[in-house]
C-alpha cells in the first residue's frame, strides 16, 4: 500500500551577521519560512515521486498550503497549488479504510487498496469550479487520460478514463469544499453534470448518483492526498 506518513520539509534562509569597522555590532539573522507546497494530505512525504517515476503513490502526502487556507465552503480554489494543477494527487474517500481511487484494468475510476500507478490525478481548473481529473501519467504509450460519466442505464452510472476534451459531455466535474475536515485535512464533494456526485462505498465501488440535498449518507466527500509536483500534460 502506498505510505501515508512522513513529513514534507520547509525551507530555511538566513542573513548572516555583519561586523562594523571597530565596533563588534552582529546583526541578528532572520529566518523565512516558505510554505509548504501541496495539501490535501494524511501527512507529508518525504520525497514526492518524479513525474513519471516509479515510485508508488502516498496516500497521504505532503502537508500542503490548503490546510491553512479559510476559503468558506464551496470554495475550492484560490491559492492552493493542487486545485490549480500544479500538484498530482491521490483521490481519497473519507472514511474508507486505507482505499483510494484509482483506473482498474477495464478502464473504470473505482476503489483500490493495492499498489498501483494508476492513482494519480491532477484537476485542472476550467471555469469556476469546474475541474477536469486527469491522469497524472500516461499508460500505454499514449497520452494521459480524462475521467469522464458514463451512463449504464438501470444501473448506477461510474467515472471512466477516456481521451480529455473540455468540451465533451461529462468531463466537467463540480468540486466543493466542505465544512468538515478529515484528520485535519480539508475535504470535498465532487459532482458530475445533471446534479449527480460520485459515492464511495465497499459495496458498491465508486459510482455516480443523484444526492439528495442535505444528504450524509457515506461516501460522499474525499480528501485530496498531494505527491508532489504535477507532471507536464500535453501542450504544457
Amino acid at each position: 500500500m502506498p505510505n501515508l506518513s512522513s513529513p514534507f520539509p520547509a525551507m530555511r534562509a538566513a542573513v548572516a551577521a555583519a561586523l562594523a569597522v571597530g565596533v563588534a555590532a552582529s546583526v541578528p539573522a532572520c529566518t523565512t519560512a516558505t510554505p509548504p507546497a501541496g495539501e490535501p494530505t494524511a501527512s507529508p512525504v518525504t520525497s514526492a515521486p518524479a513525474s513519471g517515476g516509479g515510485d508508488t503513490p502516498s496516500p497521504t502526502g505532503s502537508t500542503s498550503a490548503t490546510e491553512s487556507q479559510t476559503a468558506s465552503p464551496g470554495a475550492a480554489g484560490g491559492a492552493d497549488p493542487i486545485m490549480r494543477g500544479e500538484r498530482q494527487i491521490v483521490l481519497r474517500p473519507v472514511g474508507s479504510f486505507e482505499s483510494i481511487l484509482a483506473v482498474d484494468a477495464k478502464g473504470r475510476l473505482n476503489l483500490t487498496d493495492g499498489d498501483t500507478d494508476k492513482s494519480l490525478f491532477v484537476l485542472l481548473p476550467a471555469r469556476g469550479n469546474k475541474y477536469q481529473i486527469r491522469t497524472a501519467k500516461a499508460h500505454g504509450g499514449g497520452e494521459p487520460d480524462c475521467m469522464g460519466l458514463r451512463d449504464d442505464g438501470s444501473a448506477p452510472a461510474t467515472v471512466v478514463a477516456t481521451p480529455c476534451d473540455a468540451g465533451r459531455a461529462g468531463q466537467l466535474f463540480t468540486i466543493e469544499k466542505t465544512r468538515e475536515k478529515s484528520e485535519g485535512r480539508p475535504t470535498y464533494t465532487i459532482s458530475g453534470e445533471g446534479e449527480v456526485r460520485l459515492r464511495a462505498t465497499d459495496r458498491q465501488g465508486l459510482v455516480v448518483e443523484r444526492v439528495r440535498e442535505g444528504d450524509a449518507g457515506e461516501g460522499l466527500t474525499f480528501d485530496f492526498v498531494d505527491n508532489g509536483a504535477a507532471p507536464a500534460g500535453p501542450g504544457d
